[in-house]
């Protein structure tokens, strides 16, 4: 899906917000979560948060397979129907019901293409097959994605994945205007604004019209799921590593082999952020109170023709990203991700506080707080950073009391509204997960979790000292 189709999301839906359902899945035996434009998942390590997070990655980068889709229309009586759209548009007429027919066919073949896409997508992104994800004891498992307009429900059985329900957005094949503003020209209109115009004169120029019309469907319907990796993007858990043997305009043959799927997307979305920051889609201004605190300034640089990112230390040394210090090369991607004027839109991050001291922490906080705000971007975060959820909870509480915020020096772009974000709770209990949804005050999150440990602790100096 197209950037602007997520841009015409996140204006269009500012209180509506997706979810996704799961039930017999991994550990959990029930799982719903809403995806808020801040999305915090708590809990301590192995209790299944990552596997949350990569499914969500997954089914917001997923795309139709477009082979799919063509076989399954195909079956249909499109080919005479799209040879009359062609005719009549030649002649300058309107054929409004067939073109409307063509487009529904599309939208009643999608959940298909999206199938065959996941089948392939969910086993290479979790490295397992589709069975071994079905939890411990049960024989099936569901997905249920719920977007703005639309609902898709999955059953994933005998390594297999099949459509138990689709709800599909039929209000808008309906709101759709078609109009033909000369000869051969098809003009796709919804709500006064023009989805798609082109020149058709053949049935794959039609086709391409129609892929056009779908995409803008899917926004309407389902964003921010089925989208794009461009759009979506993972930084996962071990980005220091990765950093430090991936991150070269090229990767040696032996080490290029053995990347994972989600790997090979961490270092497709470094060189494409390399690309904004020497293009000038990064807002650097802010960047630069995280960098200030990590100490170092970053410059693009050429290496055998593609672009990379050097740093330069507050010492005066100049290094390549693999072989800065480690709180750098977990933090740069995470920090061009979120800084970025362009894509991604959503940002799903494995423990962004990894290997980042506590002032540097709530820099990061800010950060994703001004991402939200003047960039419009998505944050889903995993963290059992006590530090990252007291400084989320400063800034959820600092926006209610705007004055105390500008005396502390903070602005307004780096407080959070508590009505845009969602936090959970992750536990295990009795061989399988449970999550748990937080009820957010103008106060912040619930710390009970956190709290909890540091009494222990406490309580066990105190027993030491006595």
């Amino acid at each position: 899906m197209r950037a602007e189709s997520i841009h015409t999301y996140l204006e269009d839906n500012m209180q509506t917000y997706p979810k996704i359902t799961i039930r017999n899945f991994g550990p959990f035996e029930h799982a719903s979560l809403e995806l808020k434009p801040l999305t915090i998942l708590i809990g301590k390590n192995s209790v299944g948060k990552s596997l949350l997070a990569y499914l969500i990655w997954i089914l917001t980068s997923t795309v139709p397979d477009f082979e799919t889709l063509g076989k399954k229309v195909s079956k249909q009586n499109i080919d005479e129907i799209a040879k009359k759209v062609l005719r009549e548009v030649g002649k300058g007429l309107n054929p409004i019901s067939e073109v409307k027919s063509i487009i529904k066919m599309h939208i009643d073949a999608l959940p298909h293409a999206l199938i065959s896409s996941l089948k392939e997508l969910i086993p290479k992104a979790l490295m397992t097959t589709l069975n071994e994800l079905i939890k411990e004891g049960e024989d099936q498992a569901t997905i249920r994605i719920e977007g703005p307009h639309a609902l898709l429900e999955l059953l994933i059985k005998d390594n297999d994945i099949k459509i138990i329900r689709h709800k599909p957005y039929a209000e808008l094949i309906e709101e759709l205007e078609v109009a033909v503003p000369r000869p051969s020209t098809l003009r796709i209109i919804h709500n006064d604004k023009v989805i798609v115009e082109e020149r058709i004169t053949s049935i794959r120029e039609l086709v391409n019209l129609t892929i056009a019309t779908l995409a803008y469907y899917t926004g309407k319907a389902f964003a921010p799921f089925f989208t794009t990796t461009e759009i979506s993007a993972l930084l996962p858990d071990s980005r220091a590593g990765l950093s430090r043997t991936l991150l070269r305009p090229y990767t040696p043959i032996a080490i290029a082999k053995n990347i994972s799927y989600v790997d090979e997307e961490f270092i497709n979305l470094y060189f494409r952020l390399a690309e904004h920051l020497d293009e000038g889609l990064i807002e650097l201004d802010m960047l630069k109170p995280l960098l200030n605190e990590l100490g170092y300034n970053i410059e693009v640089v050429y290496e055998k023709g593609i672009r990379t990112i050097y740093i330069e230390t507050w010492s005066g040394k100049r290094l390549p990203i693999p072989l800065a210090p480690s709180g750098i090369r977990e933090s740069l991607t995470v920090a061009l991700a979120l800084a970025s004027m362009s894509e991604p839109k959503i940002v799903i991050i494995e423990e962004p506080e990894a290997h980042l001291h506590p002032r540097a922490q709530k820099h990061l906080a800010k950060l994703i707080a001004k991402s939200i705000n003047t960039l419009g971007k998505t944050v889903l975060i995993t963290t059992h950073s006590d530090y990252l959820i007291y400084t989320i909870n400063n800034l959820i509480a600092l926006s209610n009391i705007p004055e105390k915020a500008k005396q502390l020096g903070y602005q307004k772009d780096e407080t959070l509204n508590p009505n845009i974000i969602a936090a959970y709770l992750i536990k295990p209990h009795a061989k399988k997960a449970t999550i748990q949804k937080l009820e957010i005050t103008n106060e912040g999150i619930p710390e009970d979790e956190f709290t909890k440990v540091a009494q222990e602790l406490a309580d066990e100096r105190a027993e030491i000292l006595t």
